[in-house]
């Protein structure tokens, strides 16, 4: 087994651990029936907290992660998942259960360290295998993690509580694994190779050598030894350099605009699908039935690996129907929203939340993917974290309006109407779009006919026809050069 191979073994096996907590389909009826908390105070009081942590806490782990080469902060994850869930065990108060959703909003913002620590530890023709592995790894934790719960709750082997023991083991093992990953030489923009021997360069000198590569640096500095200031003054131009390269780009905007927005209503509804279902539950006759939260879970974890991986094989010209298509998605998933907010049977909420994720999960691949051919390979990491930035940024207005007790402190399904609304105007917003570049293109096209003379010889008439393709050729990246 070559080096890089057992490296991704021991990553993926942390990553399966990770999310492997059987109790997480069932938190927030343990929190209401264990610890002796209102459905008002989560919804309102405990669960905002994870929100605001994760935002408040995602660019300086971004940063720290780069600096500190990735493999100290997966190990921090492991440890924050250890706290988060011995003090949901054996805290009782308020304020406890507020901490778990402090240490649990700072391990979800690690996660950048879990799916970019690869990257540094794998040639470039590998990144394609090594991230498959890694999301098929936490793929397989939650689809585990569900299925194992529902089980056990549908058998009558464990209650709620109980399964809090599994996580908590789960988690212990990641973090041990986490400690014999190997260390990381280079990272992306703090130690990356063209940063070698810039430590003492001016800002100008910097922004020379960026514009003009080619150019050779002469060390004048030790690099290892460099301060943390030091080599953010060198990292920041690049950073700068690689966001302008990016966001000049109208395609990337376009698709990171939806991935912003759709990832914050996504975020949303699953931050409180669960306060829903036990609404819904109590107010019809499926009250005292077994609940399936687990089984839903595996099933949608399922679907949309299933849907994701298909996508991924399947060639359609997205920059042409890529606007409709985002357009219906925006729409249907407002339908869908709402329909969850009117259910009064158990079973009609879950088949609504199984289609908004799996519909959720199918687009989020497909924006991954047309945003990354659009920008250079290096820079993956800070615009998909600029665009998850921008979620949180949106989640956490979401959250401070409408679930807030400092807000609306909207009841579960006026939350889920809100949110119906809120995936209709984008589906409506893209509408508007599609329709603006149709006629643009429609425009475009009768404008160049018309300055064609009537005499025009057949063959060039056969060039005219193919000026579809052409104008709807995908944009190309700035940096295109850097993808070869």
């Amino acid at each position: 087994m070559e080096e890089w191979q057992l490296t991704s073994l021991i990553l993926c096996a942390f990553g399966l651990l990770k999310e492997l907590r059987p109790s997480e389909p069932f938190v927030t009826d343990y929190i209401i029936n264990f610890k002796n908390v209102t459905s008002e105070t989560v919804i309102h009081e405990i669960f905002p907290i994870s929100t605001y942590t994760i935002l408040g806490t995602l660019v300086v782990v971004f940063l720290i992660t780069d600096f500190l080469r990735y493999r100290p902060i997966i190990i921090f994850q492991g440890f924050s998942y250890v706290v988060t869930w011995i003090l949901l065990i054996w805290g009782q108060s308020l304020l406890s259960l507020q901490f778990v959703q402090i240490f649990y909003g700072i391990a979800v913002s690690a996660d950048v360290g879990y799916y970019t620590y690869i990257y540094a530890k794998v040639r470039r023709e590998n990144y394609k295998k090594v991230t498959s592995y890694t999301y098929t790894a936490a793929l397989i934790g939650k689809f585990l993690s569900g299925t194992i719960s529902q089980i056990l709750i549908s058998l009558n082997l464990m209650d709620y509580h109980e399964l809090n023991y599994i996580s908590l083991c789960s988690l212990s093992f990641a973090m041990i694994i986490s400690i014999s990953l190997p260390k990381v030489e280079k990272s992306i923009y703090f130690y990356r190779d063209q940063v070698q021997g810039m430590d003492e360069m001016t800002n100008g000198e910097i922004q020379s050598y960026l514009e003009n590569p080619k150019v050779e640096v002469s060390p004048k500095s030790s690099s290892s030894s460099s301060t943390f200031l030091q080599r953010l003054r060198i990292t920041y131009p690049i950073l700068w350099s690689d966001f302008k390269k990016a966001y000049s780009n109208s395609y990337v905007v376009k698709w990171s605009i939806w991935w912003a927005i759709a990832t914050a209503g996504n975020l949303q509804a699953q931050n409180y699908i669960q306060a829903l279902w036990k609404v819904v539950a109590e107010c019809s006759e499926d009250s005292g039935s077994t609940r399936y939260n687990g089984g839903v879970n595996a099933i949608q974890c399922l679907l949309s690996a299933i849907l994701s991986f298909t996508v991924g094989h399947i060639h359609i010209r997205w920059n042409l129907w890529g606007e409709g298509f985002l357009c219906f998605i925006s729409l249907l998933q407002g339908l869908v929203l709402f329909w969850m907010s009117q259910a009064n049977f158990l079973v009609f909420a879950y088949i609504a939340y199984v289609i908004f994720r799996v519909l959720y999960q199918l687009v989020i691949t497909i924006a991954n993917a047309e945003v990354a051919q659009g920008i250079s390979k290096d820079s993956c990491g800070l615009i998909f974290g600029i665009n998850t930035f921008l979620a949180l940024v949106i989640q956490t207005i979401l959250t401070l309006v409408v679930t807030d007790v400092r807000g609306l402190a909207l009841d579960e399904r006026s939350q889920f109407l809100v949110y119906s609304g809120y995936f209709g105007t984008l589906g409506l917003s893209f509408f508007v779009v599609a329709v603006t570049s149709f006629f643009k293109l429609k425009f475009s096209k009768n404008q160049l006919k018309s300055e064609i003379p009537l005499d025009i010889e057949e063959e060039e008439k056969e060039k005219l026809n193919s000026l579809d393709v052409t104008l709807h050729q995908s944009p190309k990246s700035n940096s295109e050069s850097d993808m070869a």
